[in-house]
């Protein structure tokens, strides 16, 4: 009988323990996401409205141990310039949304989480498809677990077009050229 509780307890310890470290699935519930560049004329923004983000993370005691997958995807058919719809066409175009309408971004791999309390920093890997083309990426992002368990993630990443073979915009006969950098300002927070 004694050996059978002590089974039990064992049994009941290492469910315990497991369930405890077990990844749980996160949605995004909102997010900010812009794109910044800079033209010959003058510095250009545009607004990524359409954003789904889901993966699966470790938290334990409020603290972020690991992410065992993310993925991320943008309806690129959606994103508008701050300077109105020729603009925003012009976007749509060097993105070629037309045949490729979603950005997509997945997670190969984690290099380092960092911790602070409820806050963390992640230097991560993964693969971002844009306009149909496949490249491995770094990236690096602040976060922090909120008191009601939900997961807030940021960062802002610098990038060139040409990465992915699309080719900066131009308007009015070329005279109006944005550069090939851009940066991609984000902000997402993940509910269970």
């Amino acid at each position: 009988m004694l050996r059978k509780k002590g089974l039990f307890l064992f049994f009941l310890m290492v469910t315990t323990i497991v369930v405890a470290v077990s990844p749980v699935t996160y949605n995004a519930a909102s997010h900010q996401i812009r794109i910044n560049g800079n033209s010959n004329v003058q510095r250009w923004t545009a607004e990524v409205p359409r954003v789904t983000a889901t993966g699966d993370f470790v938290v334990n005691n409020g603290r972020l141990e690991s992410i065992t997958r993310l993925s991320v995807e943008v309806d690129a058919t959606a994103i508008r310039g701050s300077e109105g719809n020729i603009m925003t066409e012009k976007i749509l175009e060097s993105l070629k949304t037309q045949q490729h309408p979603r950005i997509v971004f997945r997670l190969t791999r984690v290099e380092n989480i960092t911790q602070t309390g409820a806050e963390f920093n992640v230097a991560a890997a993964g693969t971002l498809n844009i306009a149909g083309v496949s490249r491995p990426v770094e990236l690096s992002a602040n976060g922090r677990i909120l008191a009601n368990g939900d997961i807030q993630i940021s960062g802002v990443e610098e990038m060139k077009m040409t990465t992915w073979n699309v080719q900066p915009p131009r308007a009015m006969l070329g005279a109006l050229r944005t550069s090939d950098d851009f940066s991609v300002n984000f902000s997402v927070t993940l509910k269970r």
